[in-house]
């Protein structure tokens, strides 16, 4: 989930998914209401023309004479008159439960004689859960007469059934009971279903298609713009200069308003610098006039450390005006071996090995500059310290490079060594210098977001560890 792509199309699949969900239940519900209210129709129709056939004689349903042939035609026309139990239709007493007529044997009496006493002879028969006076549908599992789940004995499916309530008295009150497969309405649901899988599947395709579009749309202004930042971090333009869409044109300005703020802001503190350079160039000249005429050596040394510190704060002060105000990265590695050859010739007469192993890869955002004034100060002060070895390590932890730079010299004080990042305070008040070196380090590495640790190295020296971004 980290890219904008896989969040917009993961997100547009959900939705998608949930729409589909809903509006197919939505859809399976209306579908299976209407279909049940068709076969309510269907059903209710059938039941009252079946009534028109019968009459009622000494508490028994029969069928007069004279309407038989009309009467099996409409059996035949409903399918009632087939042997299997795909529809069927029969009148029971509501009080009894007696079946008094069954569409199997429309013309025989089957309360009595050979039916009333052959056990074999089962009908199928439903446990109805509406009121006995009520017209209604139902979809219900069958049982026989003897009360068995008929689905339990030869796999019957379940049944929509229609009831129909009505009165004879004094004989009381029966229902007709037209049954009907519900097989049909099983193949409907499946097909709603399948169909609605279907055009989730569809649908799924298409989004797809369209996020692929979509995402080139979208994408490709934010890729340009990230482009245009890395030329201003490789020091190829000074501003973002492309039209973009609305949503990316206040980021650009953002972007432009801040690059010109630090730029003037680092041109004023440059200019006041180099006031203050000029400033006192004149009266450090007098100074050291004076000195040279009256044969001073001391006063001539110190004038001469101050011009040495004016300018070598200076150059610290100046950008670098080809870079721009984003640091691109730098290589490690080359800087430490120039400062590796020059050290060594600074320090030929004490023997020692200087170790460097940082690789080609190690990479941070940090001036070449300022890169040799931090790794110059830190590994001058282990070659000064060293009894025989200075070793430079390099690795990566996330967007982190770790630099060690350990020796095995006396190391740093026991108590509060952090200390020694502040300016003016030296491990060794015996050497020479201001002890501004480890302080002057410490806030380049500060104002690129990086820090600075004082450890004990492997050698039981001192480690000093920098913490710089990539």
């Amino acid at each position: 989930m980290s890219s904008l792509r896989s969040r917009q199309f993961l997100s547009a699949l959900a939705i998608i998914f949930l729409g589909i969900l809903l509006l197919g239940s939505v859809l399976y519900y209306v579908t299976q209401h209407k279909m049940l209210k068709d076969e309510e129709s269907s059903l209710s129709e059938a039941g009252l023309e079946l009534m028109g056939f019968m009459d009622f004689h000494d508490g028994k349903f029969v069928i007069d004479n004279s309407s038989k042939n009309d009467f099996l035609a409409f059996l035949t026309r409903n399918n009632f008159s087939k042997l299997s139990s795909e529809k069927f239709a029969y009148i029971q007493h509501t009080e009894t439960g007696n079946i008094v007529w069954h569409s199997q044997y429309p013309f025989n009496d089957i309360s009595a004689g050979r039916f009333a006493k052959d056990k074999r002879k089962v009908f199928t028969t439903f446990l109805l859960n509406m009121p006995a006076e009520v017209e209604g549908v139902d979809i219900l599992n069958p049982e026989d007469t003897q009360g068995r789940n008929v689905s339990k004995l030869d796999g019957a499916e379940n049944y929509i059934v229609y009831a129909r309530g009505f009165n004879y008295k004094p004989n009381g009150a029966y229902q007709l009971i037209l049954a009907k497969s519900a097989e049909t309405l099983q193949k409907g649901h499946d097909e709603i279903i399948r169909n609605i899988l279907l055009l989730f599947l569809i649908t799924t395709i298409l989004v797809l298609i369209s996020q692929l579009v979509s995402s080139y749309l979208v994408i490709t202004p934010i890729r340009k713009f990230e482009q245009e930042i890395n030329k201003i971090e490789s020091g190829e333009q000074q501003l973002i200069s492309k039209e973009y869409p609305t949503e990316l044109s206040a980021v650009k300005s953002a972007v432009n308003a801040l690059i010109n703020a630090e730029k003037g802001q680092k041109q004023r503190y440059r200019d006041a610098l180099d006031d203050l350079a000029h400033s006192l160039k004149t009266p450090l000249s007098v100074l050291q006039s004076s000195a040279e005429k009256s044969h001073n050596d001391t006063i001539r040394t110190q004038v001469e450390r101050m011009d040495d510190i004016i300018a070598y704060q200076l150059r610290r002060a100046v950008v670098n005006e080809h870079g721009g105000t984003i640091i691109k990265q730098q290589a490690v590695r080359p800087v430490l071996y120039r400062l590796k050859e020059s050290l060594i010739k600074v320090y030929r007469d004490k023997p020692f090995e200087f170790v460097i192993n940082v690789d080609d890869f190690s990479k941070c955002r940090m001036e070449e500059d300022d890169m040799m004034e931090v790794f110059g100060n830190l590994a001058n002060n282990a070659c000064r310290f060293c009894e025989k070895i200075v070793e430079i390590t390099g690795t990566q932890n996330g967007d982190t490079l770790i630099i060690d730079i350990d020796d095995d010299g006396l190391g740093f004080p026991d108590k509060n060594p952090s200390e020694l990042l502040q300016r003016g305070i030296r491990a060794d008040s015996q050497s020479e210098g201001q002890g501004i070196g480890l302080a002057v380090s410490t806030e380049i590495v500060e104002a690129i977001g990086g820090k600075i640790e004082l450890l004990i190295s492997p050698y039981v020296g001192a480690r000093v560890r920098l913490h710089l971004p990539m």
